[in-house]
């Protein structure tokens, strides 16, 4: 039986009276009751079955809005999904043109290695050969040294040859040196007994003083300079210039000051004269005292004099 006409039927047996009284008579009288009980059951279970269905057609639209609501998350978890797959495509595009820019770069970059590594070879080649050509100086070099060992040896010879002449030759300077002794000694006595010709003495010492330095100087003696009138100058070197005084004695401080301004004095004549600078300036004193002759080379290291210095006395 059939839903819709169930519920018909039960609609006539609760509002059609003459519908209800013929199905009670189709029943029999003596059934009466029973059915209507066995109605009653019934209709109460259909009731009961209407009201459960009620409830469970309830929960199923409740069902049915959480399942369409799952569904519209599903629907917008799924657009969410479609924009991040898009963004993973184009992080992935972005990727694979990145990674096609490396491999241009990686064949680049093995262009250039297989380029050095082409120099590479080469600056081999080239160290080979320069290997090769040190080999040949080494032994080249190898024949010189052995060359030089013998002329070593042969010198070694000649420098002990030497040796032995030296060693004569130093007997003979020994007494030349006492015999120069005995010469500066003579000269001494004769320069005491002239004089005057202690200027020429200077004039030799700054000679040999020179020379000793490598410089050849023709030294002249008491020379008159034309300088704001005429200056007469007791020692003196052209080229270089050179200036000196000779005094033989100098007793006091006094008279050393006037020697020493004196040869400043000559020195700037000079200097004046021929135009250029004195390298040297030389002061001869034959003789002084002790505390003189102190003070002079204390005042001749001030004034970077070259002081020769004589006899001292106290």
């Amino acid at each position: 039986m059939s839903k819709d006409l169930r519920d018909e039927f039960l609609r006539l047996l609760r509002e059609d009276e003459v519908f209800r009284l013929a199905v009670i008579g189709l029943l029999g009288i003596s059934d009466v009751q029973s059915s209507l009980r066995r109605l009653v059951e019934v209709v109460g279970r259909l009731v009961d079955g209407q009201e459960a269905l009620a409830r469970n057609q309830s929960v199923m639209m409740e069902v049915l809005n959480k399942v369409l609501e799952a569904v519209q998350r599903l629907t917008e978890n799924e657009e969410k999904l479609w924009e991040n797959q898009n963004k993973l495509w184009e992080e992935n595009n972005k990727i694979w043109q990145e990674i096609k820019s490396l491999r241009e770069d990686q064949e680049r970059l093995w262009q250039e290695i297989r380029a050095l590594r082409e120099s590479q070879e080469k600056a081999w080649r080239e160290i080979e050969r320069l290997w090769q050509e040190l080999k040949t100086f080494r032994e080249e070099q190898e024949k010189r040294w052995q060359e030089n060992e013998k002329r070593w040896e042969m010198n070694f010879k000649m420098w002990e040859q030497n040796w032995k002449l030296w060693q004569e030759n130093l007997s003979r300077w020994e007494e030349q040196f006492k015999f120069n002794n005995w010469m500066m000694s003579a000269l001494r006595e004769i320069r005491d007994s002239i004089g005057g010709s202690y200027e020429y003495y200077t004039a030799h010492w700054i000679r040999e003083w020179l020379s000793t330095k490598g410089v050849s100087c023709d030294v002249k003696v008491n020379v008159t300079i034309p300088v704001d009138g005429f200056k007469e100058i007791d020692v003196v070197c052209y080229d270089p210039l050179v200036v000196g005084e000779a005094t033989i004695k100098v007793s006091s401080v006094e008279e050393a000051e006037r020697e020493l301004k004196k040869l400043l004095d000559n020195a700037k004549t000079a200097e004046k004269f021929f135009g250029k600078k004195a390298i040297a300036l030389v002061l001869a004193v034959e003789s002084a005292p002790e505390q003189v002759a102190e003070y002079l080379r204390k005042r001749a290291g001030e004034l970077s004099i070259v002081l020769v210095l004589g006899r001292e006395y106290s």
